[in-house]
């Protein structure tokens, strides 16, 4: 099995520059019929790694999140996923150079880098404690995507506002849709990170006897993630919406980047695992 999953290992990273490629020269417009490869090559890029996954789960007895180099690995596929929903939402494409381009990055640190040693963390063998953390890389992931697309919106709004029609204007997509995706991105964040949080409640009470705990990782993930329940929630009562969305969706981002740094340095919490 090893050998094999080595193989789909090296293969994923050549597989996402093809991906990438292809994405470049729609960016470029050079060949507007590759606009219809993308989901095939989007979903054969998900299926590798979930072979690739399958695989490692059974030479290791875990599902293959519980390392550094797997979670980024992981990381990389969430992107795609989260990435695909977007696409088939709003038949839109030209971001998709920027994100599956982050996405390689991802994929080629963590492709040479992985260990077969066997795992000895029970907790990581747990089918609720793997689900919990795979719904919550999602969840991160999607809200990353929608200060992506945020960042965009204002920097394509400059561009309309400055009247600098550049090259960058000329293939951005649209303020709508940038609009949008940022918005369904953060829907989807919200949503898998919910259920990850719920998940990771239900965990602590079996394996603590409490469903909340002091822990700081714990204590941030839930004021954050209700940050952006709510914050979502007054956008659609409110109707707040282009530059004030995107501005929200960045700060958004933002403290959930300086919270997430914050408790890695200065706390201690009983989710170190590597």
């Amino acid at each position: 099995m090893k050998p094999f999953s080595l193989v789909l290992s090296y293969l994923l990273p050549v597989l996402y520059l093809v991906t990438v490629l292809l994405y470049f020269n729609i960016f470029l417009k050079r060949k507007r019929t590759y606009e219809n490869l993308t989901p095939y090559f989007l979903v054969g890029l998900i299926v590798v790694y979930v072979v690739r996954a399958v695989v490692r789960m059974y030479a290791l007895g875990v599902v293959p999140v519980s390392t550094a180099f797997d979670a980024l690995s992981f990381l990389a596929f969430a992107i795609l996923v989260v990435y695909l929903i977007i696409e088939l939402s709003f038949k839109n494409k030209i971001s998709g150079f920027f994100i599956v381009s982050f996405a390689f990055i991802v994929e080629i640190i963590s492709a040479f880098n992985y260990n077969w040693e066997p795992e000895t963390n029970e907790l990581l063998a747990n089918a609720s404690f793997v689900a919990h953390a795979s719904l919550n890389i999602v969840g991160y992931t999607a809200l990353s995507l929608s200060a992506i697309y945020a960042l965009m919106y204002v920097i394509q709004n400059h561009n309309m506002k400055t009247r600098r029609f550049n090259v960058l204007y000329d293939q951005l997509p649209a303020l709508t849709h940038l609009e949008m995706m940022s918005i369904r991105s953060v829907l989807i964040g919200i949503l898998t990170m919910g259920a990850g949080i719920f998940l990771g409640h239900l965990q602590t009470s079996q394996t603590f006897g409490k469903f909340f705990l002091t822990d700081p990782k714990v204590v941030v993930t839930d004021i954050i993630w209700l940050a952006y329940f709510f914050g979502y929630i007054g956008a659609r009562l409110f109707r707040w919406r282009g530059r004030r969305m995107a501005y929200l969706a960045l700060s958004g981002f933002t403290v959930l980047t300086l919270g997430g740094i914050i408790v890695v340095v200065l706390a201690e919490s009983f989710h170190e695992f590597f």
